[in-house]
């Protein structure tokens, strides 16, 4: 395969990933809030089990895209920044971390949906709220690490590495958002935060696909003479 091509396969798979999340998001609307009851949680997992089930599913295809598409951003920039490793490294691990974390939060959702049924013991109801709080916190962490992939990647993209600058900036919009929600859902982890949560993740997955798209139109190895290296000697 031509590496022409073999780019536009990767690009695709940062286009997969957004789609994936985003349908993902529309299967599962209403979450309770982390104040919501055992009750409630469990009667809105019993009432859309197959949906939790399946966007749980479609959130690890997700990860598994992204880091085939993170994998492809560490080739383009390490090309880009001519063995000087500038964003390169940050953008790698950030969006290794950022695919891990976010495959284990949906561990505890898809295990709730599967073996939790009315009625429960008075153990189990406090084991289901820790569970769903479980998963509903592990937003904050991943906050903060779409921040740090979207300003790391997007400052590669405002410098020219690849895609290009508007969307750099976009990136950086993002980043911000994801500062905001990821520090909130730890120092005030209320319904507001936690919707804030989801925004940025509509959010991300938007912006990965319009980098995506991008990159599936020119792919970078047709911009790589052009690009000046970043801390090079």
């Amino acid at each position: 395969m031509k590496e022409r091509s073999w780019e536009r396969a990767s690009a695709a798979s940062g286009l997969a990933t957004a789609v994936l999340l985003l349908l993902a998001f529309v299967m599962v609307p209403n979450a309770p809030g982390l104040d919501a009851g055992a009750g409630s949680i469990l009667r809105y997992l019993d009432e859309r089990r197959t949906a939790v089930l399946t966007a749980s599913l479609l959130v690890t295809l997700a990860v598994v895209a992204f880091l085939w598409f993170t994998a492809h951003l560490r080739h383009v920039l390490q090309r880009a920044e001519k063995g000087a490793e500038a964003f390169s490294p940050v953008v790698l691990v950030s969006g290794v971390s950022l695919a891990t974390m976010c495959a284990l939060s949906m561990v505890p959702l898809a295990a709730l949906a599967t073996l939790a049924a009315p009625p429960l013991r008075l153990g189990e109801i406090e084991t289901v709220r820790v569970l769903y709080a479980v998963h509903q916190l592990s937003l904050g962490p991943m906050g903060l690490l779409v921040a740090l992939f979207a300003a790391s990647a997007g400052a590669a993209m405002v410098r020219r590495e690849m895609v290009g600058p508007w969307l750099g900036w976009l990136g950086m919009v993002v980043a911000v958002i994801g500062l905001i929600s990821g520090v909130g859902s730890f120092l005030a982890p209320t319904g507001t935060m936690m919707l804030l949560g989801y925004v940025v993740g509509i959010a991300f997955a938007l912006w990965i696909a319009a980098a995506s798209i991008v990159m599936l139109v020119r792919p970078e190895v047709e911009r790589a003479s052009s690009v000046r290296g970043v801390f090079a000697h």
